[in-house]
């Protein structure tokens, strides 16, 4: 952590975070023609978006910016590694961390770690997975923010755990301590032939809630108190959309010991695509 880092963090701290966070849910929801117009088109040339890859080319057919922001992709756009390929990237992003759990505690970054329960809300989700892998992909603001199913399963529980939301830039990460578990977050807990598999989708500052395919718009937040919901087995196959956040932030999977080691080539820093092979 440098001073630069220090200093670009204790800002948030202060800031009414979810006050800025509401008001962007209404400013991306706005209809307006002049707004969303304005409002797309200056995102699309400051990220430099490649629409090409979206359903919806033309960036004047989508209604509000929201729903540009969680445009899905034509149907060819991102491919399925390899069957023999357990895991597949839940998301396009950047992989923040990844590596072995050392008992319950998961890296943040150099130097700063959290504890699986705090992450999943419970020691008892947190056991399943104990010396097992986890592996952290952020999703920058021109990347695609539908969240995909890793492994073949059955969702059984969903977690909805309120929080603060903090940024979770690389500079934020490198200063907030326990950022992840201290952010408003959702988890599905996904049962697999192979065993439990948990996607986390963390919330960040400007986040304004995370959808599931389970559920829908009208429940995109948490409450003050954590929420858990027990699913009736929905069915998720492999590469089949999860969740959306609206605007972007980071996710975190799961697995347990026995499960295949991440791709050798997987380090911080590189770029991966939904549908990608994680495991070799």
């Amino acid at each position: 952590m440098t001073l630069g880092d220090r200093l670009r963090a204790w800002p948030q701290y202060l800031l009414p975070q979810h006050l800025l966070t509401a008001v962007a849910w209404r400013l991306s929801t706005c209809r307006a023609g002049w707004f969303r117009r304005i409002f797309i088109g200056v995102f699309v040339r400051l990220f430099s978006i490649d629409l090409s890859e979206a359903e919806r080319e033309d960036p004047a057919s989508y209604d509000c910016f929201n729903d540009f922001f969680t445009r899905s992709l034509k149907p060819d756009a991102r491919p399925l590694a390899d069957p023999g390929h357990r895991l597949v990237s839940p998301s396009d992003g950047t992989v923040s961390q990844l590596g072995r759990l050392n008992a319950d505690a998961i890296v943040q970054a150099k130097g700063i770690e959290y504890s699986a329960a705090q992450l999943l809300g419970g020691k008892d989700r947190a056991d399943a997975f104990e010396d097992g892998h986890f592996i952290t992909v952020y999703l920058a603001p021109n990347d695609y923010h539908r969240v995909h199913s890793p492994i073949a399963g059955h969702v059984v529980e969903e977690v909805r755990i309120p929080g603060q939301l903090f940024s979770v830039s690389a500079a934020t990460v490198r200063a907030v301590p326990r950022l992840f578990s201290r952010n408003e977050r959702m988890v599905a807990m996904l049962d697999t032939e192979h065993g439990p598999v948990a996607v986390v989708m963390v919330a960040a500052m400007l986040v304004a809630g995370i959808e599931t395919t389970w559920g829908g718009p009208e429940d995109r937040r948490p409450g003050p108190d954590i929420r858990t919901r027990t699913i009736d087995r929905h069915f998720l196959d492999r590469g089949a959309e999860l969740g959306r956040f609206h605007w972007g932030s980071t996710v975190i999977v799961l697995t347990p010991k026995d499960f295949p080691a991440w791709r050798d080539d997987l380090v911080p820093g590189k770029r991966v695509r939904m549908g990608e092979a994680l495991t070799g």
